[in-house]
C-alpha cells in the first residue's frame, strides 16, 4: 500500500476528526435520535426540558420539538431559515443559547441538514412535507405600470396653515405618492403636503372635523383618503382630490375617532375602523353601510385594501389579523400569529403579499391564496411601531428600540438607517420616486433618509409656520445680507490683496533670482577671466625672464667680446687699430643694453600686474560667495513665495465661493420671499373663492326660496280676491234686501254675516300682507346678496391675476 505523500501529525489527525462529522452529516440521514436529541442534551436542555419548559418549548422529546414554542413551530421542513436555524445562528432574537459561546458550525450543520431532511425522528422516519409551499418573493405585477399622463401634484394650494401652532404634535400617519415626489402628514385638524425631494410644503389640506389619524392615497396617486376625528365624539373619512385640493367625498359619520380607513381603486367603497371594534364597508355613492363586521375583540388599529381592490385587512389592539372580501365583507382569511398589538396591515404592491406589524417585536408576510405565513421577522426588541413598503417590494421598519430599518423584498436587512433617534417613531414611508425613506415622530419631526448612502438627508415640522412669520424671517434674513455680503466681500478684496502683493513679492524674488544668477555668473566670469589673465602673466613673465636670460647672456658675451676688442685694440698701433669692429660690438652691446632694460621694465610691470591679480581674483571670488549666497537666499525665499501662493489662492477661492453662496442665498432668500408673498395672495384668492362660493350658494337658496315664496303667495291672493268677491256681492245683495225692507232680525243677521266676511277678508289682508312683507325680505336679501357676490368674485379675480402675476 502506498505510504500518503505527507506524514500524518496530531494537528492533521485532529482536523481528520472535526470534518468526519461534517462527512457524515452530508451522506447519511439526519435524526432526531442519532444527531439532534444528543446536540439539544449538549447545549439545549437545561432550559427546555418536560420541567423547565422556557418559552413553552420542550426539546427533550421529538414530539415535544415538533409542537414548537409559545411563539408557533420552531422548524418548518425544508426551510434553512427557520426560527430554530436562525435564533441557533444568532441573527435574530432570541439568542440561543443565551450564554456563552454560540453553537459551532458542524452544529449548525447538522440542524440544517435536519431541517432540510425533512425533520426525520429517526432512520426509519419519512422525511415530513412542508406545511406550506415556497413562496417567491418577486413581485407578480410590475411596480413600474405607471398611468398614463403625468402623475397628480398639487396644484396651487393653500399654504396659511388652518391651524397655527408654536409646536408640532405627535404624527399619527405619513403616506407617500405611488408616482409623484409627495408626501403626506397628518397635522393638528390639517393635512400637510411635502415635496419629497426638497422637503418645501407644497400644500395644506383642511380637516375641521377633528385630528387625522389615518392617510391612503389612491393607486393612481389622484386621490387621498383621510380618516380621523375627535375620539369619544365624532369621526369620518374625506377623500381629497391632490391637485385641487377639493374635498370630492365625505363618507362614513361615526359616534369617535376613525383610526384607519381606506379606498377601493374603484371609488365605490370606503373601510374604516377604531375603537368600535366594528369594521365597516360604506358606499361612496350613497353613504350607507354594505357590511359592519363584528369580529375583532379591541381597538381596530391598521387597515388596508389590496391595490387591485379584492381585499381588506383590518388588524387590532388584541394581536388579531382578518382579511376580507371588500366587496362583500365576507371573511377570507383569519391570519393569527401576533401576540400583540397590530401596528401595521399593509398590502405589497402587486396585492400578492400581506405584511403585519406588530408590538411583539415582529413583522409577519402572509401569501394570500391560502392565507398561510411566508415568513416572520423579528425586526425590533420591545415592538414594531410603524411599517411600510416601497413600490418594489423593499420595506422599511421603525420600532420602539428607536431604530429604523431598510429591508430587501427577499426580508433579508439592507442597512439601518436609523440607530439612536430622540424619541419613538411613530410612522414610515418608503418614497421610491425620490429614493427616500421618512420617519415621522412622537414629537411631530419628520426626518428624510436617503437609500443608497444611508444617511439623513433633512428634517422639518408638522407645525408649518404662518406666512406672515416665514416673511418677517426672511425679511429679516434679507436685511442682514447686505452687511453679510459687505463682509464677505471684504474678505475676497483682503485675500485678492494678499494674493496680489504675494504674486508681486514673488515676482520681485524671481527678479532678485535672476539679478543674482546674472551677478553669479558675473563674479564667476570675472573671477575665471582674471585667472586666465594671471596665468598669462605668468607665461608672460616666465616669457620675458627668458628672453632677459637669454639678452643678458648675449650682452656678457657682447660686453666680454667688446672689452676683449677694447684690450686688443688697445695693443695695437694706432695705424693698424680699426675703430669700425669696436664701434660695431659696442653699438650691439648698447642695443642689448637697451632691449634689456625696455624688458626689465615691461617684467617689472608685468610682476605688479601679477602681484594685484590675486586680490583682485580673491575679490572676485568673494564676490562669487555673495552672489552665490544671495541667489540661494533668494531662491529659498522664492521657494517660500510659491508655497505661499496656492494657501493664498485656496483661500481667494474659498472667499469667492462664499461670496458666492451669500449671493445665492440672497437670491434664494429673495426668491422664497417671492414665492411665500404669491402664497399670501392666493391664500387670500383661495378665501375669496370659498366665499363667493358660500355667498352664491346663499344666493341660490334665498333665489331659491323666493321662488318657493312666490308660488306660496299666489294661492292667498287668489282667495283673498275670491273673498273679497263674495263679500262684495254679499253685501249688494244686502243692501237690495235693506231697500226691499225685510224684517230687523233676519237683516241682523245678514249684517252678521258680512262682519263674518269682512272679518275673513281682514285676515286674508293680514296674511297675504305679511306674507308679501317676507317676500319683500327674500328680494332684499337677493338683492344685497347679489352685490356682495359680484364684488366677491371680482375681488376673487383680481387676487387670482396678481396670483399669477406674482408667481411670474
Amino acid at each position: 500500500m502506498a505510504s500518503p505523500a505527507f506524514p500524518l501529525n496530531r494537528f492533521h489527525l485532529h482536523l481528520f476528526g472535526l470534518l468526519i462529522p461534517a462527512i457524515s452529516v452530508a451522506a447519511e440521514k439526519v435524526t432526531y435520535d442519532d444527531q439532534v436529541f444528543p446536540l439539544f442534551q449538549q447545549s439545549c436542555l437545561n432550559c427546555h426540558n418536560p420541567d423547565k419548559t422556557k418559552g413553552g418549548l420542550d426539546l427533550s422529546t421529538y414530539s415535544g420539538a415538533m409542537k414548537g414554542s409559545s411563539g408557533g413551530k420552531i422548524a418548518e421542513p425544508g426551510d434553512a431559515n427557520s426560527k430554530l436555524i436562525i435564533v441557533c445562528l444568532q441573527t435574530g432574537t432570541p439568542k440561543m443559547p443565551p450564554e456563552g459561546d454560540k453553537l459551532g458550525a458542524a452544529q449548525i450543520s447538522i440542524l440544517k441538514g435536519w431541517v432540510e431532511g425533512g425533520l426525520l425522528e429517526n432512520k426509519n422516519s419519512s422525511a415530513k412535507k412542508p406545511s406550506k409551499p415556497k413562496f417567491e418573493t418577486a413581485l407578480k405585477s410590475d411596480p413600474g405600470a405607471k398611468p398614463d399622463g403625468p402623475p397628480p401634484v398639487p396644484e396651487h394650494l393653500r399654504l396659511e396653515p388652518y391651524v397655527a401652532t408654536s409646536r408640532a404634535s405627535a404624527i399619527h400617519a405619513m403616506a407617500v405618492s405611488p408616482w409623484a415626489p409627495l408626501l403626506a402628514i397628518t397635522g393638528q385638524r390639517q393635512i400637510l403636503l411635502h415635496d419629497a425631494n426638497t422637503l418645501e410644503l407644497v400644500g395644506l389640506l383642511p380637516f375641521p372635523e377633528g385630528d387625522p389619524v389615518s392617510l391612503s392615497f389612491t393607486p393612481d396617486g389622484r386621490y387621498l383618503l383621510v380618516g380621523g376625528g375627535i375620539p369619544g365624539k365624532s369621526g369620518t373619512t374625506v377623500t381629497f382630490d391632490i391637485r385641487s385640493g377639493e374635498r370630492t367625498l365625505a363618507v362614513g359619520k361615526e359616534f369617535d375617532s376613525i383610526l384607519a380607513a381606506d379606498i377601493r381603486p374603484g371609488f365605490d367603497v370606503v373601510a374604516s375602523g377604531g375603537p368600535s371594534k366594528l369594521l365597516k364597508l360604506w358606499n361612496t355613492q350613497t353613504g350607507e353601510v354594505i357590511a359592519s363586521i363584528k369580529k375583532h375583540t379591541d381597538w381596530i388599529t391598521a387597515l388596508d385594501i389590496s391595490p387591485d381592490g379584492i381585499l381588506v385587512a383590518s388588524g387590532d389592539r388584541n394581536g388579531g389579523v382578518w382579511v376580507w372580501e371588500a366587496q362583500s365583507g365576507n371573511e377570507f382569511h383569519t391570519l393569527r400569529a401576533h401576540q400583540a398589538a397590530i401596528t401595521s396591515a399593509v398590502f405589497r404592491s402587486d396585492s400578492n403579499l400581506l405584511a403585519t406589524s406588530s408590538e411583539d417585536g415582529t413583522v409577519r408576510f402572509w401569501e394570500l391564496n391560502a392565507g398561510w405565513e411566508v415568513k416572520k421577522i423579528d425586526a425590533h426588541p420591545g415592538g414594531v411601531a410603524a411599517f411600510a413598503f416601497g413600490r418594489d417590494g423593499s420595506f422599511v421598519t421603525a420600532g420602539r428600540d428607536q431604530k429604523v430599518r431598510l429591508w430587501k423584498a427577499d426580508f433579508n436587512l439592507e442597512k439601518e438607517l436609523a440607530k439612536d433617534l430622540p424619541t419613538l417613531p411613530t410612522a414610515v414611508a418608503l418614497a421610491s420616486e425620490s429614493s427616500r425613506a421618512f420617519v415621522a415622530d412622537a414629537a411631530g419631526i419628520v426626518r428624510a433618509y436617503d437609500l443608497k448612502s444611508g444617511l439623513a438627508v433633512g428634517e422639518f415640522s408638522a407645525a408649518p409656520a404662518t406666512i406672515a412669520n416665514r416673511l418677517a424671517a426672511l425679511r429679516c434674513q434679507i436685511e442682514a445680507q447686505p452687511a453679510i455680503i459687505s463682509a464677505a466681500e471684504g474678505k475676497l478684496a483682503e485675500s485678492t490683496a494678499k494674493l496680489t502683493s504675494s504674486q508681486k513679492a514673488l515676482a520681485d524674488t524671481e527678479e532678485a533670482v535672476r539679478q543674482a544668477r546674472t551677478a553669479l555668473e558675473t563674479s564667476k566670469k570675472s573671477e575665471s577671466s582674471l585667472r586666465q589673465q594671471l596665468d598669462q602673466q605668468k607665461q608672460q613673465l616666465s616669457a620675458r625672464r627668458g628672453q632677459i636670460d637669454q639678452l643678458s647672456g648675449e650682452m656678457n658675451t657682447v660686453s666680454a667680446d667688446l672689452e676683449a676688442r677694447k684690450q686688443a685694440l688697445a695693443a695695437l698701433p694706432e695705424d693698424q687699430r680699426r675703430p669700425a669692429d669696436f664701434v660695431t660690438v659696442e653699438t650691439r652691446r648698447n642695443e642689448l643694453d637697451a632691449q634689456i632694460s625696455r624688458l626689465r621694465m615691461e617684467l617689472g610691470g608685468l610682476e605688479k600686474q601679477e602681484k594685484g591679480l590675486p586680490t583682485l581674483i580673491e575679490a572676485a571670488a568673494q564676490s562669487s560667495l555673495a552672489a552665490a549666497a544671495q541667489l540661494k537666499a533668494s531662491e529659498d525665499q522664492i521657494a517660500a513665495r510659491r508655497q505661499e501662493i496656492p494657501a493664498t489662492e485656496k483661500t481667494l477661492a474659498e472667499a469667492k465661493a462664499t461670496l458666492d453662496s451669500i449671493k445665492a442665498r440672497t437670491t434664494g432668500l429673495q426668491a422664497a420671499e417671492k414665492h411665500w408673498l404669491a402664497a399670501a395672495i392666493n391664500t387670500r384668492a383661495l378665501e375669496a373663492r370659498e366665499t363667493s362660493h358660500k355667498l352664491l350658494e346663499e344666493s341660490e337658496e334665498h333665489l331659491a326660496s323666493f321662488r318657493v315664496m312666490a308660488k306660496a303667495i299666489e294661492g292667498p291672493m287668489q282667495a283673498l280676491r275670491e273673498k273679497r268677491r263674495e263679500r262684495d256681492e254679499f253685501a249688494a245683495q244686502l243692501e237690495s234686501k235693506r231697500r226691499e225692507g225685510i224684517e230687523g232680525g233676519q237683516l241682523k243677521e245678514l249684517q252678521a254675516s258680512l262682519e263674518t266676511l269682512n272679518l275673513a277678508v281682514e285676515t286674508l289682508a293680514v296674511g297675504l300682507s305679511k306674507a308679501e312683507a317676507e317676500l319683500a325680505a327674500a328680494r332684499e336679501r337677493i338683492e344685497t346678496t347679489s352685490p356682495s357676490l359680484d364684488e366677491v368674485l371680482r375681488a376673487a379675480a383680481k387676487l387670482k391675476s396678481d396670483y399669477v402675476s406674482a408667481l411670474k
